[in-house]
């Protein structure tokens, strides 16, 4: 076949392919001239609501009312699969709420007052020394305040026991002094902040004040990481972390004794662990076991979103979060919502909304009424992808104020872009027809 021939019938063979091909490209090619500018501005806000939501998580306290949703979330997933309440095997619980003695206290001015009950320091005493004896224990959390406004005949043994001992930690409060410096070394932070709406624990800071909380003290002294937290951002040996978290308790605790099978949850100190100490039984319980000491009754429970749990119990699941990694961003988690901050930022620049597909709400023209429904949307929708985050991953994003923030957003948008018509806004059917996706 002659060539000319061969090169004009493969021509027209391959011509409509590429054409077509060539047409598939400029359609995209098309749809990003005409709208790249609005979809790069809207992942640049996207980009920015997702670093408003970190920043917003790492504040000490909730600015939207994250324990009241938390505990609806937490209801329906101990119906649809209950937690095991059943302290891990490498954990050793001490109860210390029956172990009391008398001291003399005093007023402001030094004038007796009486006396009053306190943790009984000899037992304690009596405790550590076997500890350090053990020294085969991996941590010991002392959840005890050692004030200056108490003193007893054991307090120079037992102090000097304290700061003697190796992976130990007892916690302080600001405002209020330790009763021998010796301690300092060993205390670390166990306060939490509180919001107006919120008076309950809701979020652990793990360096209040650029200071050591307890759980970042245990994880520090088990792990030695790199952490640089200068500026707004934290990192956590060389990965972006979180400076506070909205705990998950992966160890719960129902204020229960004995577990169904019998075994015991927790140990009283003397008439269960001291009784016991001149046997081999008591170095069997200390081996490779974090040692949590605290009050588990009364004196030192705090409401969360699971119910009252003693403070030695929140510092604990605050600790084996950072040794599970907790506190490290999900870069995952993150991608999912900048995806879902870009298609609300995508609808508001656009100024479309799903009321606009709702026959009963489209002819709302109302400014105030068109934000009330934005928040309500807005709420609804973030809503559900944290309660998704919540039964997937135990995370929990704050929902209150990014819809908050949406809305304004939204209002800011209407406000300068809409046509000024004095207290409304152009009807929905007016936006779809002058703004079509």
């Amino acid at each position: 076949m002659n060539p000319t021939i061969r090169k004009l019938i493969r021509k027209e063979t391959y011509a409509p392919a590429l054409q077509r091909f060539a047409q598939g490209l400029a359609r995209p090619a098309a749809f990003l001239k005409k709208r790249g500018r609005l979809l790069c501005f809207a992942g640049l806000h996207a980009t920015w609501v997702l670093l408003l939501c970190y920043l917003l998580g790492n504040t000490p306290y909730s600015l939207g009312d994250e324990e009241s949703f938390v505990q609806y979330l937490y209801i329906a997933k101990e119906q649809l699969s209950p937690t095991d309440k059943q302290l891990p095997p490498d954990v050793l619980a001490i109860n210390i709420a029956y172990d009391k003695q008398l001291v003399d206290c005093t007023d402001e001015y030094g004038f007796p007052q009486g006396q009053t009950a306190i943790t009984d320091r000899t037992k304690l005493l009596r405790f550590l020394q076997l500890a350090e004896q053990n020294g085969r224990y991996r941590y010991i959390l002392l959840d005890v305040f050692f004030g200056a406004d108490y003193a007893t005949p054991a307090d120079s043994a037992l102090f000097a026991t304290i700061a003697r001992m190796e992976r130990i930690v007892i916690p302080r409060h600001r405002g209020e002094a330790l009763a021998d410096s010796l301690l300092l070394s060993k205390a670390a932070y166990s306060d939490y902040s509180t919001s107006i709406n919120e008076g309950n624990f809701v979020r652990y800071e793990y360096l209040p004040g650029g200071q050591s909380s307890i759980a970042w003290r245990m994880y520090e002294e088990c792990t030695s990481p790199a952490w640089s937290g200068d500026g707004f951002f934290a990192t956590c040996n060389g990965k972006l972390c979180n400076r506070c978290l909205f705990l998950s308790f992966p160890v719960p605790f129902d204020g229960e004794a004995y577990d169904p099978e019998g075994n015991k949850n927790y140990y009283n100190l003397g008439c269960d662990l001291l009784d016991i100490a001149d046997t081999e039984d008591l170095d069997a319980l200390l081996d490779g076991k974090y040692i949590i000491i605290g009050n588990f009754v009364d004196d030192d429970l705090h409401d969360t979103y699971m119910g009252s749990m003693p403070g030695a119990f929140i510092n604990l699941n605050a600790f084996l979060i950072l040794m599970q990694g907790g506190h490290y961003v999900p870069w995952f988690s993150m991608l999912v919502l900048w995806t879902v901050y870009f298609a609300i930022s995508l609808f508001l620049l656009k100024q479309r909304s799903l009321f606009d597909y709702l026959p009963c709400l489209r002819n709302v023209r109302s400014r105030v009424w068109q934000f009330v429904l934005s928040w309500f949307g807005l709420s609804t929708l973030l809503c559900g992808v944290c309660a998704l985050f919540y039964f997937i991953g135990n995370e929990v994003h704050d929902v209150l104020a990014i819809s908050t923030y949406f809305s304004l957003f939204n209002a800011g948008v209407q406000f300068f872009r809409m046509p000024k018509r004095k207290g409304t806004v152009p009807s929905p059917d007016e936006n779809l027809k002058n703004n079509p996706i």
